[in-house]
């Protein structure tokens, strides 16, 4: 693109014209003076017709002809090569076969240990939960049998006390001449006076007096 500086130093005189488009963009629409103009057909002789049919066959035989010799000459180059390294290709092919049964083979061994160790470790798992689950039935079962031991000792001790037949008649006798009174009271300072016939002693007995007057 030519400067303006580049013009107004320049001695001789430049001639510029742009160049601008023949015919209107393509996304402008159609003219309406040309909507419903439908172009006439060009009318053909029958020898030009004649001739551009000749003319057609001969360039469609042509390039038929050029596309059969490239199919042949490809076609020929591959079984040249193909019978040329069938050979080899079976070499190749058996030696990857080779490459990939030692391949899996390898692989195998490493699943096949890593499966093995899994198999151990779960094995493991398994007898430790079993174990832990055997030692907590066991001792589920020795909290038990302490608990009934413990029972049976305390009946064992409370039946002592308990009242047979034989000593009913001497039980009574005891319980009248040594009676028992549960009845107590409390008084404003939280103290305890049991039995219901039990004086009280105050500390202050003016007070006493004056709140019973």
């Amino acid at each position: 693109m030519i400067s303006h500086k580049f013009v107004l130093n320049r001695a001789c005189p430049i001639l510029i014209q742009c160049a601008q488009a023949h015919r209107k963009p393509r996304w402008f629409p159609v003219a309406k003076s040309k909507i419903y103009r439908i172009p006439k057909r060009p009318q053909l002789s029958e020898e030009e017709r004649l001739e551009i049919l000749r003319i057609t066959n001969n360039y469609k035989t042509q390039m038929r002809a050029v596309r059969k010799f490239y199919t042949d000459d490809m076609v020929k180059e591959k079984s040249t090569l193909e019978s040329a390294t069938s050979e080899m290709s079976q070499r190749l092919e058996a030696e990857e076969w080779q490459r990939c049964e030692e391949l899996n083979e390898k692989w195998n061994k490493q699943i096949a240990t890593e499966r093995e160790e899994r198999r151990k470790k779960e094995l493991s798992e398994m007898e430790d939960f079993a174990l832990a689950r055997m030692e907590a039935i066991d001792r589920e079962k020795r909290e038990r049998v302490e608990k009934a031991s413990e029972q049976i000792k305390r009946e064992k001790e409370l039946s002592e006390t308990f009242i047979s037949r034989e000593k009913l008649e001497e039980a009574i006798d005891y319980a009248l001449a040594n009676p028992v009174d549960y009845n107590y009271a409390i008084d404003l300072k939280g103290n305890m006076h049991t039995g219901r016939d039990t004086p009280i002693q105050y500390e202050n007995k003016e007070r006493v007096q004056v709140s019973s007057n």
